[in-house]
């Protein structure tokens, strides 16, 4: 029941502290802090993604159907700005390469 209780208590401080700084006035936030701001959202896709490529088992590893798949997403990203098609053709990269070539 304690685990529950931290869950709801860090929860809620969480939500008034994001609705707190949302109803900031834009003129109180500089251009600089504004910008870095909008790196949040890559960073979290980073900090998702980035393990899944590079850590198995607790060891550091090479992947390279899973560089080539998150490559493909990124320049996909970039030149569409559509990540449905970018995520989607990153994840068929993955499982076609995944796929027994022989019977």
């Amino acid at each position: 029941m304690n685990l529950f209780w931290l869950f709801f208590l860090m929860s809620i401080a969480t939500y008034f502290s994001r609705r707190a700084f949302m109803r900031l006035p834009s003129h109180w936030m500089s251009a600089r802090l504004k910008s870095g701001l909008s790196y949040i959202p890559v960073g979290i896709f980073a900090a998702l993604i980035f393990p899944a490529l590079f850590v198995q088992n607790q060891s550091v590893v090479f992947q390279p159907i899973l560089l080539a798949a998150g490559v493909a997403c990124f320049i996909i990203m970039l030149l569409t700005k559509n990540a449905f098609l970018s995520f989607g053709v990153s994840m068929a990269i993955v499982v076609i390469a995944s796929l027994p070539l022989l019977p």
